[in-house]
């Protein structure tokens, strides 16, 4: 943006405003990151102009496995591909944001990072440039083990002309579940690609891209964006060829060719709360190509455009709600064959109101002080002595410095005999990552760590009850309560508990029981089984999350709160959602792969009516359970926009019990698959704009039904934006 002001004697000033910038992260670093510039040999210059390539692969390839590599501020020259060999998990490469820059000065055509095998670990802080030269900024290529649960965050991906993150080729085994937050592309070829399948569960929050030819390309995979900005793209925002659903929520684009163009895809697409404006393609912004579409709360803007916004093909499945045009324009023109669905306007309203808006966080908070649980306090995580009651004076002391202070626990295990107590305000508590692990060696039943009437307290980056630890015989990985009457806050970020695999939901896991109205429950990234009891009153939202079963019981005499699930992936668990006492729950991509049992909703008669509002992806199960199984459960049943994925052949719909309850099956993809319907007649039923299943039960009641579904999926949206 540029201001011209008059000034004295004619003279005219131009102010240029710089484009914004991922964040400055001034760390304090600490005793286990192994610094490129002070750890290794040769050691890393930064000054631009020495080769560093050699001193930074020196870093990947220390035998410390795992390790986090720490690149002080500075700029750092590479000449050749740095390749990050497994198979390896929870590893860190971290930089100062903005300040720590990689820079590309080798062959024509080059790659500047590779990842071969490398899970459960993240990147931050890295800006990465091709000058122009490089063809790709950062792979995901592994040929040692399939790689999961990554973050990439706060990185800057500039000037690659193919990719600037690249996941799937030539690949051997897959890349998925992969975080990209806070991130920034400009001028790349395509900002960010998944090119084969099983590249699955992407997730991208608040990045910014700018002049790029492609912002996102889907091949295979699918992937969640939300609150992303585009500016410029040469040819599209979104190319979809996804295999399974993949959604676009409150993202916002100004002056690219198209936003949208699915070129092939078998899967459902959700366009939520979108602005789109002056896009420059004559034909349209969005091009669908027949797989069913929910779009609703989007806004298409251009000056003077007088044709169709959409352009689709003939067999088009279209639900359509509260969508603008420029005046003048029709939103679409449905060829024959095509069916439009017109869902009345809901009581919400959309959040994104200018496609202008950018969502990258250009400040970050780092700690204003770390207290070391090695250094400071003489814990050994070794996994053999008792660092109970080390671990527990690192605690206490972040509690009492207060004022985001950090109580660190270096990469190591550590043996626990007692119940860590967090409490207090206004610090964390944090790891090194997956690595990072709380072995209990306590007594039967009992927690390895709660968390009581907190406030402004974040738990990160520990792995505590997993089943990679070995058998354990405490009870909940993690207690979260607070006494009546004193609303709590809490945050959980890369926290591993258990329930990956293990079929056993009330075994171990993260609890949360008897919070208070006005408690606040944020899970940043979690992974593990999740069990909320007596939360009714508080706010419950879980950005993204794995693993494990869901479960919801306890009583709700007032019903002020909120539970909410964005990205929810959920393998061979049994259920994957447990609803219990009618309670409610919003999930807007649940993603579900062969688990024994699926949702399994609970209710008495005289308990409130409930709603449970849910988007899958992918709805895969390797037995003949109900895929929905309701069971005296009162209210409303929202199932929409999954794909319902070869196994089982018949998708089983079971309800029973006296209460009534609308089940709405919607925008659903039956790969060879068919529904396999075992209601009672207290079910009203409705299956609207699915593909390969005709329409039923299309009432005006199941269209306002529909409309409070739409409200909900509004709800989680205002919940993440105003958390």
């Amino acid at each position: 943006m540029r201001f011209l002001l008059s000034m004295p004697a004619l003279l005219v000033v131009t102010i240029a405003f710089a484009a914004s910038d991922i964040p400055r992260l001034n760390w304090q670093e600490r005793s286990d990151w192994i610094n490129v510039k002070t750890a290794v040999t040769p050691a890393a210059v930064g000054d631009g102009v020495a080769d560093d390539t050699a001193a930074i692969q020196a870093a990947l390839d220390n035998p410390a496995n795992p390790k986090s590599i720490y690149l002080p501020a500075g700029t750092y020259r590479l000449t050749r591909t740095l390749v990050f060999n497994g198979p390896s998990v929870g590893n860190l490469i971290v930089g100062h944001g903005r300040d720590t820059r990689l820079v590309w000065d080798g062959a024509e055509g080059g790659i500047m990072f590779r990842s071969n095998g490398i899970a459960n670990s993240r990147y931050e802080g890295l800006s990465w440039d091709g000058a122009g030269k490089a063809a790709v900024g950062f792979d995901h290529a592994s040929a040692l083990r399939f790689e999961t649960e990554i973050r990439h965050e706060h990185e800057a991906f500039r000037r690659f002309r193919e990719y600037g993150l690249r996941v799937g080729n030539e690949q051997k085994l897959a890349s998925a579940e992969i975080l990209y937050r806070n991130c920034l592309f400009e001028d790349c070829g395509t900002a960010l690609g998944f090119l084969t399948f099983n590249d699955y569960d992407n997730t991208v929050d608040r990045c910014e891209f700018r002049r790029c030819g492609v912002g996102i390309r889907d091949n295979k995979g699918n992937f969640y964006a939300r609150d992303c900005h585009f500016e410029r793209s040469s040819v599209c925002d979104f190319i979809l060829g996804s295999e399974h659903g993949s959604s676009i929520r409150r993202c916002t684009s100004l002056g690219s060719r198209r936003f949208l163009e699915e070129p092939f895809t078998i899967s459902t697409v959700t366009v939520q709360d979108c602005q789109v404006q002056d896009w420059t393609d004559p034909e349209a912004a969005v091009v669908l190509n027949g797989s069913p579409v929910l779009m609703f709360d989007c806004g298409f803007r251009k000056a003077g455009s007088t044709v169709p916004v959409i352009k689709m093909g003939g067999g088009q499945r279209l639900l359509l709600c509260n969508n603008t045009v420029p005046a003048g324009a029709k939103l679409y023109d449905a060829p024959a064959g095509a069916t439009i669905y017109d869902i009345p306007p809901g009581k919400r309203k959309p959040q994104i109101r200018s496609a202008t808006q950018s969502f990258l966080q250009e400040t970050a908070t780092v700690p204003t002080r770390v207290l070391d649980a090695k250094r400071d306090f003489g814990a050994k995580g070794d996994g053999k002595t008792d660092d109970t009651a080390a671990l527990q004076r690192t605690i206490d002391a972040a509690r009492a410095a207060g004022k985001g202070a950090l109580a660190y626990l270096p990469l190591g295990a550590y043996v626990i005999t007692k119940t860590l107590r967090v409490t207090g305000r206004d610090y964390t508590v944090g790891g090194a990552g997956y690595r990072c692990t709380l072995l209990w060696r306590g007594a039967p039943g009992e927690p390895i760590m709660t968390a009581e009437g907190v406030r402004n307290v974040t738990l990160s980056r520990l792995c505590m009850g997993h089943h990679d630890n070995g058998p354990s015989q405490h009870g909940a990985d993690l207690l979260v309560t607070s006494p009546a009457n004193v609303p709590c806050r809490f945050k959980l970020d890369e926290v591993f508990g258990f329930g990956m695999y293990d079929k056993q939901p009330d075994l171990h896991g993260l609890r949360f029981e008897n919070l208070p109205a006005g408690s606040v429950i944020e899970g940043e990234h979690v992974e593990g089984n999740l069990r909320f009891t007596n939360c009714a009153r508080a706010t419950i939202l879980f950005r993204t999350s794995y693993e494990g079963t869901i479960t919801v019981e306890g009583k709700q005499t007032q019903r002020e709160g909120f539970l909410g699930f964005q990205t929810r992936l959920a393998t061979a668990a049994r259920p994957t959602l447990h609803i219990l006492d009618n309670h409610s729950i919003v999930m807007s991509d649940f993603y579900n792969e062969q688990s024994d049992s699926h949702l399994l909703l609970e209710g008495a008669p005289g308990q409130p009516t409930g709603t449970v509002t849910i988007q899958g992806p992918k709805m895969h199960m390797l037995t003949q359970e109900p895929v929905i199984d309701i069971r005296d459960y009162g209210g409303r049943v929202y199932y929409g926009q999954s794909e319902f994925y070869i196994e089982p052949k018949q998708e089983r719909m079971v309800a029973t019990g006296t209460r009534p309850v609308q089940l709405i099956l919607c925008g659903n993809f039956w790969y060879n698959t068919q529904p396999k319907l075992e209601l009672g007649p207290e079910v009203a039923l409705t299956m609207i704009g699915n593909r390969d299943v005709p329409d039923t039960g299309v009432t005006p009641e199941a269209m306002a039904a529909l409309a409070s579904v739409l409200d909900d999926l509004r709800r989680l949206g205002e919940v993440d934006r105003t958390l």
